[in-house]
């Protein structure tokens, strides 16, 4: 077998130790095991497709959830299986498959091969595994990534202080031959049921279901704002009035406040100069090991 392993020595913490001799100790003899770190953001892509002509059996993503994202997209659609050594700070893509950050553990599962096929979602020309989030979600990675360290308690700094100062957005939503036009405070779409940290807006959500969880959110008030931010942290979102939820193939999102889309896709900030985007589901997208 040959498997070989795209690394992002910065990810996370940048504390893990991967490297070609580690892997070479936990495989057979006979397995060829390559390792290729990425140097600049979107390398990771480059370097499946490498992978991909070198003829490659496993492709492993060694990072966070933007590492893997980008390793991921270049898989779709390939007989080539993804594997996954969680070694970011969210993780949201490897807590929901059950992968545990230990990379002993995280080996092992690779090592056992059984390979499912999960969804993707795709806004524009961009895949997402685990979610996208419009709105407030969007604001948040915007500032989340401004900070110096990617830790629980910068993300709930970024949280707090995006709220405090965020207007909602007029949006117009295109879904199954209905127009919703609404100021939108949040606007979350998802194919995993865990965004990161543990933290759950579509607990609900199926990476196999052929369908995207679609989480809508009307203008809060002040109060209302607050009151959001407990239930997120309790996983009872669903008992909140003005958010309505609903499984979708595909929809459509239009900006009406003359400002281009941005949009947070599995962590990573978004911009683009479009005022309107579709969002859909690619079903049987990425053949996967957990």
């Amino acid at each position: 077998m040959k498997y070989i392993f795209i690394v992002n020595p910065n990810s996370g913490n940048a504390k893990h130790e991967i490297t070609l001799d580690f892997l070479q100790s936990k495989f057979q003899p006979t397995d060829e095991i390559v390792l290729k770190e990425t140097k600049y953001q979107f390398h990771a892509k480059e370097l499946v497709r490498e992978a991909i002509l070198e003829h490659a059996d496993i492709v492993v993503a060694c990072g966070g959830d933007g590492t893997i994202n980008e390793v991921a997209s270049a898989l779709v659609n390939t007989k080539i299986p993804l594997g996954i050594i969680p070694a970011g700070s969210g993780n949201g893509l490897a807590t929901n498959l059950a992968i545990p950050k230990d990379i002993n553990k995280a080996i092992e599962i690779i090592q056992t091969k059984e390979i499912q096929t999960i969804d993707a979602g795709r806004v524009e020309d961009n895949y997402f595994f685990s979610n996208l989030g419009f709105g407030i979600d969007a604001s948040v990675i915007q500032a989340y990534e401004e900070k110096q360290k990617r830790t629980f308690t910068g993300y709930m700094d970024a949280s707090v202080k995006t709220l405090l100062n965020y207007k909602s957005k007029l949006f117009r939503l295109y879904i199954d031959g209905a127009i919703i036009e609404k100021n939108f405070y949040y606007l979350f779409c998802s194919n995993s049921n865990i965004a990161g940290y543990g933290i759950s807006f579509t607990p609900n959500a199926d990476l196999a279901d052929g369908e995207l969880d679609l989480l809508m959110i009307e203008d809060l008030d002040v109060f209302e704002q607050f009151y959001f931010s407990v239930l997120v942290l309790a996983k009872k979102i669903d008992i909140m009035e003005k958010a309505r939820y609903r499984k979708i193939k595909k929809f459509s999102i239009e900006s009406l406040d003359n400002e281009p889309i941005s949009y947070q896709l599995d962590g990573e900030f978004q911009t683009t100069n479009l005022l309107k985007v579709k969002v859909e589901v690619v079903p049987n997208a990425l053949k996967i090991i957990y």
